[in-house]
């Protein structure tokens, strides 16, 4: 029972590793599509920085902000890639590899979401002419 049960709970956590791995990989590919749909639109100089009475003080060329999308998919390509090598490399159980594995996409989960909430606040203020924050 105890080994059936060992068992059960790795297969359980070879899919929850599997979802976090999914949905890093979708955080990664988000802010490429959302630069898809924004950049196009946008005027060929944008404002990027504001004073505090909301004036733009810094411009910069549209395509200048694909580089924060393509930024993010590559940290969470290579996050990916770095947890499966290192859980591989764990000889010691199935059980320490799918820690390691969680430990790395959990990290690249959190890197990700902060990427893709700056990179919103970058296409929102490009489109807007305007932010809400002044630096």
């Amino acid at each position: 029972p105890l080994r059936r049960q060992r068992q059960m709970c790795i297969r359980d956590s070879g899919k929850t590793n599997g979802y976090l791995a999914i949905a890093l990989i979708v955080l990664g590919i988000l802010p490429i599509v959302l630069a898809l749909f924004i950049v196009p639109q946008l005027p060929d100089a944008i404002a990027t920085q504001f004073d505090s009475a909301g004036n733009a003080t810094r411009w910069m060329s549209r395509t200048d902000l694909i580089y924060v999308p393509v930024l993010c998919l590559l940290l969470s390509g290579a996050t990916c890639l770095t947890a499966f090598r290192q859980a591989r490399l764990s000889l010691d159980s199935e059980v320490v590899a799918g820690l390691t594995f969680r430990r790395y996409i959990r990290n690249g989960l959190v890197t990700s979401v902060i990427i893709n909430v700056l990179n919103g606040y970058m296409m929102f203020s490009a489109a807007t002419g305007t932010a809400f924050l002044p630096f």
